[in-house]
This record gives structure tokens, sequence and C-alpha cells, in this order.
């Protein structure tokens, strides 16, 4: 595993840190998640501007119509909103071209713990590395792993396989 920043996908470039004392990283450590056994994988820890705490919304996949399935995160202290996954962003997604490459994601409400419905959480994510990758944005899966700031619950809570 590496948390190697400078080559973290161009678009979460800004909001990726190594692994700190986030409590969701451990949960992506050993790679298990990594949907085509790939050997290299990379985790980071998601910051933006020096905070750590976001609320987070997932895709609605209810329809086709609801296609890319992108994660959206919300800095809970500066109110900004990023994709922290976006499969248009990876080439070897079909998401990534023609009519699908045009489509805007649509998101769920506010993502809640299942244990104490708390919606902030520290997050930390994983991306799948396949040998053959020509760059940063050149991955094989994605894994979201979240814990709650009110409870400390913790889980890997979205996958989505981007080649």
């Amino acid at each position: 595993m590496k948390a190697d920043i400078k080559n973290a996908p161009g678009y979460i470039k800004d909001h990726v840190a190594g692994i700190t004392q986030n409590a969701a990283s451990p949960l992506l450590a050993d790679g298990s998640w990594c949907g085509h056994g790939e050997e290299l994988y990379r985790v980071y820890d998601i910051v933006e501007e020096g905070n750590t705490v976001f609320r987070l919304q997932l895709p609605d996949t209810a329809s086709e119509d609801s296609l890319p399935p992108a994660v959206r995160l919300v800095s809970v202290t500066g109110q900004k909103q990023f994709l922290i996954y976006d499969p248009r962003q990876h080439p070897a997604s079909w998401h990534a071209f023609g009519d699908n490459a045009k489509k805007e994601p649509q998101f769920l409400n506010p993502h809640q713990c299942g244990k104490c419905k708390g919606t902030n959480f520290n997050i930390s994510v994983g991306f799948e590395i396949p040998a053959d990758a020509d760059g940063p944005n050149d991955t094989s899966w994605f894994a979201l792993a979240i814990a709650c700031v009110q409870c400390n619950t913790t889980e890997i809570t979205f996958e989505d396989e981007t080649a």
C-alpha cells in the first residue's frame, strides 16, 4: 500500500493526505477491497484546507439515468463541495466515454451513520492500480471508508469498479 500523494488521481490531488490518525484508513490498509486482486493500491485520507470532517453524499444509482456513480463531500467547516470520486475521470471506466461522460451525477441525501444517525465523517479512499496503468487516473477499483465522528463506527460504505 502506498499513500503516494503525487500520484493521486488529478481531480482529487488537492484533497488527499497520507494516512494520518483517521479511523477509516485502517479499513483499506490491507487491500482486501481491491476487486481485481492487483498488488498495487493507494490509500488516502481526505482533507480540505485542513478540515477532516465531511458530510457525505453517495450516488443515487436507482436508475440508469442517475449514473455516473460519483461521490460528493461537503466540508463541515468551510461548506466547500467537491467530488472525491468521479468515474468519468478514470479512462478505463465506461462512464468516461461518449454520452456517458456528459451525464451529471445524482446524489442521495447526506449519508447517516447506521448506529447513531450522525452525518459527520472522516473519510479515506482507496484506488486499486492495474499493472498496465498509464497515469494517476488509470485505476481499476475504488473504495470509500468512513468513520463516524460522533460514535467512531467505521465501515467501507461504497465501492466501484473503474475498469
